[in-house]
């Protein structure tokens, strides 16, 4: 499965989590260690008008406990930081997806 098709799975299973938000890619590399191999993600959440800074509040949380099931791969680590772009709540994911 390629890079691109992990990623995809991903952004799919946040988006099926936090609905009518727009998930931006800000950057990902390949990360390695001894025993694994992955990607490091770091994604835009733009909430938008609709969601309170308290609901992002939320949603961070939630992220953070969600169990995610994706094909061939496993999120071993993520992360949002909350912030406001533009007036707007935003989120800054990180996430690091491991090969399975």
């Amino acid at each position: 499965m390629s890079v691109q098709t992990n990623i995809t799975a991903l952004l799919r299973a946040l988006k099926s989590l936090i609905p009518a938000t727009e998930i931006s890619i800000v950057h990902q590399r390949p990360w390695h260690s001894l025993t694994f191999s992955g990607t490091q993600l770091c994604l835009s959440v733009q909430l938008g008008n609709i969601i309170s800074i308290r609901d992002s509040a939320d949603i961070s949380a939630r992220l953070s406990g969600h169990e995610f099931v994706l094909p061939s791969q496993i999120v071993a680590d993520i992360a949002a930081t909350q912030t406001v772009a533009d007036g707007l709540p935003c989120l800054i994911i990180d996430a690091l997806l491991l090969d399975d």
